[in-house]
């Protein structure tokens, strides 16, 4: 995994959940090979991915509809990229 998101959503981590399926549905799966999200409790979510291109990453959640998706729902997050360390 190499990047992390932390973040709130307002109307729950099972509706982020939904919405993630529904995105590697649609096309998400060509630059994410594998996801995690995890419940933190109050609504905190922490999701985990091994994004294989950054750029598409940050094209597909900077669209119209994933901008207004997160307004519409509550959900603030903040992104990080993650390196594996290694002996």
């Amino acid at each position: 995994m190499n990047m992390c998101i932390h973040g709130t959503i307002a109307t729950g981590v099972e509706t982020l959940r939904a919405r993630v399926k529904h995105n590697m549905a649609r096309g998400a799966s060509e630059f994410c090979s594998e996801w995690k999200l995890i419940d933190a409790g109050n609504n905190e979510f922490i999701w985990l991915g091994n994004i294989t291109d950054m750029s598409g990453m940050g094209a597909f959640l900077s669209t119209e509809e994933e901008v207004q998706w997160d307004k519409d729902n509550g959900c603030v997050y903040k992104l990080y990229t993650m390196d594996e360390l290694s002996e």
